[in-house]
């Protein structure tokens, strides 16, 4: 019998580093008793390896202290429907099954580390993995956020009070099968998910790995899986599903400044040979740039006032004072902003022209 052993995986950034939109809590829970790093990502949901350079568009769900997450697209659906269409988008990439797989960052598979079908090269998801790709897309795990094993994921999501032990009955019931530390598999409204369930690997799938597994789930009766199941509540939530990609910024430490959750940005981005993508630009989608003088800073750096050139005096709010560390009142800059979200416009990017008039 295939079973699924889970690697242990190094976090590449600490949970208190990342920021995402929905379930805070868990950065701080989900850690791995890891010691070795999975070296490259590649999203389950991106175009396949092939030209080396690409654009992207979407909406920031998750920002690291080196990364940062798109949800490209997206729309409001009930939290089952957006579990189905994640596992759907991870089936039709036939991953194999890669020791360590999908670790990384959720939703995105990997080369993982040295087990079963790793060879260096190949991208893939392991049972946790694989699991976690599906939660993240319906918002249940933060997008892009390194996954644990399986014991992890079912302690945290009980942490956050969104499963209860045993099957779920009903429509649009949803079930995690655990023995813990050694595999997890799940069902989503009577169709079962994961790398396998029991058998010798996924026979749905040419490449034998994550996605619908349609042979019986032989190990959902067998008392070494405990069940688990999503809370009514939960089943009958919405949320927001759309294809996510995560951008490492490479040696760009200044990439991300100004960057916030929700903001709308153009990524212009590299793909290296074993799929693994690096922004190379960041723009915003939405902004607006024009030249003025800074007539007044606020003492804790939350806001600054200009005056453009055609007189017009423009209060703008900042989320990152790091912007305002370079510059002064009286100084000619070149301000980018976006519109704020309570009439309030943010300031993204501002660049001294010369130095402050006497």
């Amino acid at each position: 019998m295939r079973v699924c052993a889970h690697a242990r995986i190094l976090i590449r950034a600490s949970p208190d580093d990342l920021t995402v939109t929905r379930l805070p809590a868990l950065l701080r829970a989900l850690v791995c008793a890891g010691i070795l790093a999975v070296a490259v990502a590649h999203s389950a949901l991106a175009a396949q390896p092939g030209a080396t350079q690409s654009r992207a568009a979407g909406t920031v769900v998750a920002l690291g202290w080196s990364s940062v997450t798109l949800r490209i697209g997206g729309r409001q659906m009930s939290v089952v429907r957006a579990l189905t269409a994640a596992a759907n988008a991870v089936a039709r990439g036939d991953y194999p099954y890669v020791y360590g797989g999908g670790h990384a960052e959720a939703g995105t598979a990997s080369i993982g580390i040295k087990g079963p079908g790793y060879n260096g090269r190949r991208l893939g998801f392991d049972c946790s993995g694989s699991v976690g790709a599906v939660l993240a897309g319906a918002g249940l795990l933060p997008a892009g956020m390194p996954v644990p094993n399986d014991a992890g994921i079912i302690a945290a999501l009980r942490r956050q009070k969104l499963i209860a032990g045993g099957i779920g009955h009903g429509a649009g019931a949803v079930t995690f099968w655990d023995k813990s530390g050694v595999h997890i598999f799940m069902g989503i409204d009577g169709r079962n998910f994961g790398t396998s369930d029991g058998g010798a690997g996924n026979p749905s799938q040419r490449h034998g790995g994550a996605g619908w597994l349609d042979d019986g789930a032989p190990d959902a009766a067998n008392p070494a899986f405990k069940p688990y199941h999503l809370i009514a509540s939960e089943l009958s939530a919405t949320t927001v599903y759309g294809p996510t990609l995560t951008f490492q910024t490479g040696r760009a430490y200044d990439l991300l400044q100004g960057v916030a959750l929700g903001d709308k940005l153009r990524v212009s981005y590299t793909r290296d040979r074993k799929g693994g993508l690096t922004a190379a630009e960041l723009t915003f989608a939405d902004a607006r740039t024009v030249a003025a003088t800074i007539t007044a800073v606020a003492p804790d750096q939350s806001s600054v006032t200009v005056q453009t050139a055609g007189g017009a005096s423009l209060t703008l709010a900042t989320t990152d004072p790091r912007l305002l560390d370079w510059v002064g009142v009286g100084e000619a800059v070149s301000v980018t902003y976006t519109p704020g979200a309570e009439g309030t416009p943010v300031v993204r990017q501002i660049t001294a022209v010369s130095p402050p008039s006497t």
